[in-house]
């Protein structure tokens, strides 16, 4: 499975989410720091994408058809009629989570999730648990506040929560008069769509309408994104999932934005996080979840392109699958991810760990680096880059993936492709590095 790490999840991990969980997987979204403008950027792009009206109109009769109306007894405002009651009722749950974080006191976890959702109850747990046993466990300083609630289906509340400046929405339902952190299960989703558009098969459930036709419109965006930088994309459709709950679906890590999963028993696919999950992260209430989303379709859609149109991923090294993806993605990467300052203070990743360790911290071993893994994908890109600058371009990139491919050894596959010694291949790049990123 592969997931970009962010420059910005990884900067605010240690106050919102697990760090442990992140680091699982490969991922990599715009950062933070990123102006409003350039997220403004990516929404307009979605908007100008490829229209998807004829599968607009298929999720509006399907949403139709699956949507059941919430019943007297399970009103949003069951029991609790005033809105400013439930607000208050959301924060007082919010508050004993905060505490069981900065009081390191996971008994009060009981206290503020639905004790009848299986999978939310494993969630919360196994997230804490996770958490304390990090590097940053015990550091405290969590605080959420409720700025405003939604109602929904089957009884639920969609809350908009506020952390440092950041935003997430996260669903809520009630339980004996307190309304507690809960999710939907499959049945009260509604009944799985699947609907075709030119270039994808998607899986959707009527519970995110809201922005399934927005997810579509930007896997449009990244398609059209990938073949422009990559000259090609495959003819036949890829599948999408768009998962709406932390229980319905593929088991996926706090944090996650999106997913390439190349091993699934039914095919390789993408796996989206609904914005209003649990497991989609905070993001900058200002800019919107559009711009990172979009950075991280990108990301894991060239993913699929490479191991259906290219080579395998599984014969190319960590740094040429992720650099090559943040490449095509993100064109702030090596910045936004902290090369610069790297490259002043002589902390540059080797691209090869000579120094006989059996955990190799290097950039061939990327996905599995144990510090630093935010900067690894900033200098991954700047491989890419620097071949496409100095060796021919994503010709010369190519090139070198298929000597690589053939020779499963990066020293030989550089003096085939371009006929020099890796250690003069490492001492132009460090080069390049000062004079571009220095």
């Amino acid at each position: 499975m592969f997931a970009r790490i962010t420059a910005h999840s990884l900067r605010r991990a240690a106050s919102i989410l697990l760090l442990a969980s992140v680091l699982s997987a490969c991922s990599a979204v715009q950062s933070i720091d990123t102006p409003a403008a350039n997220g403004a950027s990516a929404v307009a792009q979605a908007s100008a994408a490829p229209s998807a009206s004829a599968s607009a109109a298929a999720i509006a009769a399907s949403s139709t058809q699956a949507s059941v109306a919430p019943s007297a007894a399970e009103s949003p405002v069951a029991g609790t009629t005033d809105e400013q009651a439930i607000i208050a009722s959301i924060q007082e749950t919010l508050d004993l989570y905060a505490k069981a974080y900065n009081d390191n006191d996971p008994s009060l976890l009981a206290q503020v999730v639905d004790p009848k959702n299986g999978p939310m109850k494993r969630y919360v747990q196994t997230r804490f648990e996770n958490y304390q046993e990090s590097i940053f466990g015990g550091q405290g300083g969590f605080e959420y506040t409720v700025t405003e609630v939604e109602p929904h289906e089957s009884g639920f509340i969609i809350a908009t929560i506020e952390r440092s400046g950041l935003q997430a929405k996260w669903t809520f339902r009630e339980v004996n008069g307190r309304w507690l952190m809960s999710e939907p299960n499959e049945k009260q989703l509604g009944e799985r769509q699947k609907v075709e558009s030119e270039h994808f098969t998607f899986y959707m459930y009527p519970w995110t309408k809201d922005v399934n036709e927005k997810l579509m419109q930007q896997m449009d965006v990244a398609r059209e994104q990938v073949l422009e930088k990559l000259g090609k994309v495959p003819d036949l459709k890829a599948n999408v999932y768009i998962k709406p709950t932390f229980g319905v679906g593929a088991v996926t890590s706090p944090n996650t934005l999106a997913f390439y999963d190349r091993n699934s028993r039914a095919g390789d696919r993408i796996v989206i996080a609904a914005p209003n999950s649990y497991v989609f992260p905070f993001y900058d209430a200002s800019a919107g979840w559009e711009g990172d989303l979009q950075t991280t379709l990108t990301h894991e859609y060239t993913h699929l392109v490479n191991n259906r149109s290219f080579t395998p991923i599984s014969r190319m090294s960590d740094w040429m699958v992720e650099g090559l993806a943040e490449y095509v993605s993100d064109p702030t990467s090596a910045r936004s991810r902290g090369v610069p300052a790297a490259v002043a203070s002589d902390q540059i990743i080797p691209i090869m760990d000579t120094s006989g360790q059996v955990n190799k911290q290097d950039l061939e071993h990327l996905t599995i680096l144990e510090q630093d893994v935010g900067l690894a994908y900033g200098f991954a890109f700047t491989l890419v880059e620097f071949i496409n600058d100095k060796h021919g371009g994503m010709d010369g990139f190519w090139k070198l993936v298929q000597s690589y491919d053939q020779k499963q050894n990066l020293p030989a596959a550089i003096q085939e492709a371009y006929g020099i010694s890796y250690e003069q291949f490492d001492q132009e790049w460090r080069a390049w590095l000062e004079e571009n990123y220095g």
